[in-house]
């Protein structure tokens, strides 16, 4: 019984200095835009009848950035998980990765069964459950 004791005092230290140990820095990613060719910049609304596609714009920032391309998963109004987009490279600037995808609206789901609404996108690296940075939201009306 007391070698028991002894051996739990002797772990606790060593499971609390785990607990506390910095966990690795891994690369944070936001979506900083969503926006159309037929709409004006800055609203984060859209009207399905007048825009074609929109263009979501992700930033990666990390020391291994380079190695990940961010996924962008896309929910409908509902909440369900509508469609996820692979991104593509456009730009690197002062540490940050610049990625682009794009979401087609014109002659999709989205009008011929009225998804509309206010919908989000959530960035996650490397298929990772967990996203890598916060929620966007925008709306698509009719």
């Amino acid at each position: 019984m007391l070698l028991m004791l002894a051996a739990l005092l002797t772990a606790a230290p060593l499971a609390e200095s785990a607990a506390h140990a910095p966990k690795p820095r891994s690369p944070a990613c936001a979506v900083v835009e969503v926006r159309s060719d037929q709409a004006p910049r800055a609203w984060y609304r859209f009207r399905a009848t007048r825009i074609l596609d929109l263009e979501l714009e992700t930033r990666v920032v990390g020391r291994r950035h380079d190695a990940h391309a961010p996924q962008l998963r896309l929910y409908t109004p509902d909440g369900f998980l509508y469609q996820v987009l692979e991104t593509r490279p456009q730009a690197h600037r002062g540490g940050q990765r610049r990625f682009e995808a794009r979401l087609p609206v014109a002659g999709t789901s989205i009008m011929m069964n009225g998804l509309y609404g206010r919908w989000r996108v959530v960035p996650h690296l490397d298929n990772g459950r967990e996203a890598c940075g916060p929620a966007r939201s925008f709306v698509i009306r009719p």
